[in-house]
């Protein structure tokens, strides 16, 4: 009888642990954006690069160089890696309840009552072995380690997108520093200018050629430009000290590197984009991410579901004893082996409630993607538009700079020639400063949008390869 319980129990093993409790699975046309091409097009530049070598495209050492530096030693970087090692030890943690778990005991005593005749010291001792093992009959334990593993993989993502996230911040700080840089050198001549022109007009007014008025306007375009400058300085200040903080390195050591390279804007590179935006949308860190939750989730939702049929366990303990009483000592042995099925009869519709719950948060995380794909399909949409806005301003404002220079040559040789008045020429000057501050502007705003472009596709950050491995696997 006994074998045939035997047998008979590995048979609804064999059979039962085949069984698995189902997993809710979005359809594919909940999960792709409705557009199937994109509305404004694709931005055209002389040169294209591949997204995993964009940012040595701009050849720009100095940026380069940056750039790696932030990936060295970055906090955001180090959250995002000590947050994938927890998530790894997790999902390691969740596949050893598929084995058995065997333990060790070891016991000893000395006891002494005077209430027994003979009253005797009593020696005991025993060693056994335990082991005990929850089979996963409906596929629990490997829900959970979906869910873990589904986890570990959003958390890889993040990373992912940390290091494209900081090369974006550097790159932004970067740009908006020679920006600032390439301004000052505009507003500097110009201030040179102005002040060169005061002290002529002052010369002038002391021999009686100029009024006091003149005089003054001149004045205050001087001070006016030495505004700006001080403006354009803080500018560049601010931006140094993001870079300090993005980089880890001394004000000094950035300072040193930024002297290697010229104080000009770095000439706009575009990169290769894909025209289906179903493709481009799923590069995406933030929407891969959104695609785990689903996952997990939808694991959540198996569990819940496993928890409401029954479990079965196996037990066993081998047990070696001596107890020695005076000259007496008796050895013996005892083991005990069996199985434990537990099934959940009452508790007050407790489970069914959970598996609602589990259902509802998986609901919730499918909605949470749709709405991340339709986010991602508008700003890349945007991004587009404003970046043919912007190159179609900056064809404009270099007419308008051109036009302005001509005019402001102009006035400058009427006015020393006689034939002009100062207002004439400050009223000149201003025109062209502030047309090439919009131009300066312009030309910044279209970096700016394509790294704007290069985070809302999902940019990848050039794999290392060993740091890579080391975090991925």
């Amino acid at each position: 009888m006994r074998h045939c319980l035997n047998l008979l129990l590995l048979s609804l093993l064999g059979t039962v642990s085949g069984c698995a409790v189902t997993l809710p699975q979005p359809e594919s046309a909940q999960l792709a954006p409705k557009a199937s091409a994109w509305q404004t097009p694709l931005p055209t530049t002389s040169h294209l690069a591949e997204q995993q070598v964009w940012w040595q495209s701009w050849q720009d050492p100095v940026l380069n160089t940056l750039l790696n530096a932030a990936q060295q030693a970055n906090p955001t970087l180090e959250l995002a890696e000590a947050r994938i090692r927890e998530a790894r030890a997790k999902a390691y943690a969740t596949k050893a309840y598929l084995w058995p778990t065997v333990g060790a005991t070891a016991s000893g005593s000395r006891s002494h009552n005077t209430m027994i005749a003979p009253a005797q010291p009593i020696n005991a001792g025993s060693v056994g072995l335990d082991a005990s093992w929850e089979i996963d009959l409906w596929g629990g334990v490997r829900t959970a380690e979906k869910n873990l593993l589904a986890n570990l993989s959003a958390r890889t993502i993040e990373w992912q997108d940390a290091r494209a996230s900081v090369a974006a911040e550097v790159a932004n700080a970067y740009v908006a520093l020679r920006a600032y840089q390439a301004l000052a050198e505009i507003v500097a001549l110009d201030l040179k200018s102005r002040n060169h022109s005061l002290q002529l007009t002052q010369e002038k007014e002391q021999v009686g050629l100029a009024s006091p008025v003149d005089v003054a306007l001149l004045d205050a375009s001087s001070a006016d430009a030495l505004a700006q400058w001080v403006e354009t300085q803080e500018g560049i200040g601010m931006a140094k000290q993001a870079l300090v903080a993005l980089t880890g390195w001394s004000a000094q050591q950035v300072n040193a590197q930024l002297e290697q390279g010229a104080p000009r804007l770095p000439q706009p590179v575009g990169f290769a984009m894909n025209a289906v935006p179903a493709i481009v949308i799923t590069q995406r860190f933030d929407i891969r991410v959104a695609a785990e939750n689903v996952n997990m989730a939808a694991a959540e939702v198996g569990i819940s579901k496993v928890a409401q049929l029954p479990s079965l366990s196996l037990f066993g303990v081998i047990s070696l004893g001596q107890q020695e009483v005076g000259s007496l000592s008796i050895n013996g042995n005892a083991w005990s082996f069996g199985p434990t099925l537990k099934l959940p009869i009452f508790n007050a519709g407790r489970l069914k409630s959970e598996e609602a719950a589990a259902v509802a948060r998986y609901d919730q995380a499918l909605a949470a993607y749709q709405q991340k794909v339709r986010f991602a399909v508008r700003e890349v949409e945007q991004t587009l538009q404003q970046l043919d806005g912007n190159q179609r301003r900056i064809a404009a404002m270099q007419r308008s700079v051109a036009g302005y220079q001509q005019q402001q040559d102009a006035s400058n040789a009427m006015w020393q020639a006689g034939s002009a008045s100062l207002l004439d020429l400050e009223v000149s000057r201003r025109f062209l400063l502030g047309a090439q501050v919009k131009q300066m502007a312009l030309q910044r705003d279209q970096l700016s949008l394509w790294i704007a472009l290069y985070k809302a596709v999902g940019g990848q950050w050039p794999v290392d390869g060993i740091r890579e491995e080391a975090i991925v696997k």
